[in-house]
């Protein structure tokens, strides 16, 4: 979930009063090289380090029902830590809460996610499982986590930096079609507006990504889906380490019998599973 690149640096007043003009030269050329925003988040990504984020999403949906406009809006509130491994997010540890306008705020839960499982739990959910029990792990269907999609890799950092310019200090604003945000023709239409946060080392501080999306052809799905993603970053160099919970405490989500799985839901357990 961006781009600062650093100004000139002046040479200090006392360093400038006595070196040699090729000395200052090249002590200001040293000073003056920022370190590129991809390379500062290719750095960071190395096992034992990570960030903490805090993120706010939503989704707004548009849609005609009976020839009356209709609005669905859900919103998302995800705090915790990734924990990083080798040029990619390996594990995180996040507590969220989701609301909808039509239903109000659900419990909120945490989610421990390595690999291809989640494991959640909260209180309620905890007392809702079998003796021992405080954790429900579920499993990815396919090779990615989603629950592992946060923060920004690399590669979609360059790409929003080569389509973005510099609107302030520290802070970069872009636009795109959202088939090639997503480097996928097949995405449909829509376009995507972005705002990147740096700070004096041109890591990131804060990203902004509006998603708005369209039906393909003649589609009546819907009329329109908004995305809103606002992500802040902070404590880069922190060593992190996250483990999953211990087996004994663990659940299956495929092995809850009806009651079990009510209960859960009820206690704030995701109704369509973690990812």
């Amino acid at each position: 979930m961006k781009l600062f690149f650093t100004g000139l640096v002046a040479t200090a007043a006392a360093v400038c009063a006595v070196a040699e003009p090729a000395q200052a030269a090249s002590v200001a050329s040293v000073q003056a090289a920022p370190v590129d925003p991809v390379k500062a988040l290719k750095a960071h990504l190395v096992p034992g380090k990570g960030v903490k984020i805090i993120e706010s999403s939503g989704i707004t949906l548009d849609f005609t029902a009976n020839d009356q406009a209709m609005q669905v809006q859900v919103s998302t509130r995800t705090v915790g830590t990734l924990a990083f491994g080798k040029g990619n997010v390996a594990a995180a540890d996040l507590r969220v809460r989701m609301s909808s306008r039509q239903k109000g705020p659900n419990l909120p839960y945490r989610v421990i996610a390595e690999g291809r499982n989640a494991y959640v739990t909260n209180a309620g959910i905890a007392k809702a499982l079998p003796s021992g029990r405080s954790w429900i792990q579920s499993k990815a269907s396919g090779h990615e986590n989603a629950v592992l999609h946060k923060g920004v890799t690399p590669a979609e950092l360059q790409f929003m930096l080569n389509n973005a310019s510099e609107v302030a200090t520290g802070e970069y604003q872009g636009t795109t079609t959202l088939a090639d945000f997503r480097h996928d023709k097949s995405a449909g239409e829509g376009n995507v507006e972005f705002h990147l946060y740096f700070d004096e080392h041109n890591l990131l501080t804060r990203t902004v990504v509006d998603t708005t999306a369209y039906p393909d052809g003649d589609s009546t799905a819907y009329d329109q889906m908004v995305f809103h993603t606002d992500t802040k970053y902070s404590g880069w160099d922190a060593k992190v380490k996250i483990a999953a919970p211990a087996a004994s405490q663990v659940i299956s989500e495929k092995k809850l019998n009806a009651k079990t799985r009510k209960a859960v839901i009820k206690a704030g357990y995701p109704e369509s599973g973690p990812f």
